[in-house]
């Protein structure tokens, strides 16, 4: 029996660390590659060229991606540098969040504009005053499929990207969509889950005071 609600303890732990949901950010605090043209930045987080759409926040992050999500192949649906090849963009998610996946989509028409190497930081305030490296990492250039990159976990608010190269556009570089896998920074766990991490403690107490008295 001890064990029985030990494990049921576990099990409710674990189910508080629940599926992460896409998330797309609200909003980009900083760019320091400027905007070509009429190629906003706000292409990247407004889902405008993706072959379904997500509602941030509460799709599953996971399920969406399997689903086969494609960009749309051109530039009008996607973010251009202003003639620059390197630089970093501040992505804030609107909330603190415990973010764990960056996910990325190519648009551009010459997909040797695409992002090469990068990596990406994570902060809770948007001057990266204190904040948490979460990766080095390398594009892809010939699809319009998401390709998904593991970051290191971390929580907070504002991701920065820093983008060091293209793969030889002379124009600029280009992204098509960005967003990220996530899950509640403070996420608490439901009443029912409370009461069998209780039970479950409280054998794992008594069974120890029983041991002891023998």
């Amino acid at each position: 029996m001890k064990k029985a609600l030990f494990a049921l303890a576990i099990a409710a732990m674990c189910a508080t660390s629940q599926a992460g949901t896409i998330v797309a950010a609200s909003g980009i605090t900083s760019n320091s590659m400027g905007t070509l043209g009429g190629y906003s930045d706000a292409q990247m987080i407004n889902q405008s060229g993706l072959s379904r759409t997500y509602v941030s926040g509460v799709t599953d992050f996971g399920t969406y991606l399997a689903s086969g999500v494609t960009h749309q192949r051109g530039d009008s649906y996607g973010w251009l540098s202003n003639r620059t090849f390197s630089g970093a963009v501040v992505f804030d998610l609107g909330a603190a969040y415990n973010v764990s996946q960056f996910v990325m989509w190519n648009s551009a028409s010459g997909v040797d504009a695409s992002v090469n190497g990068f990596s990406l930081s994570t902060s809770m305030t948007s001057d990266f005053a204190t904040s948490t490296f979460a990766g080095n990492f390398v594009g892809q250039m010939a699809n319009f499929n998401s390709t998904v990159y593991d970051m290191t976990n971390s929580t907070a608010r504002y991701v920065q990207m820093t983008i060091n190269d293209n793969f030889g556009n002379g124009c600029c570089v280009a992204i098509g969509d960005v967003a990220f896998d996530v899950t509640q920074a403070s996420a608490v766990p439901e009443p029912a889950s409370l009461a069998l991490i209780g039970l479950g403690l409280a054998g794992v107490g008594f069974s120890r005071k029983r041991k002891q008295s023998k």
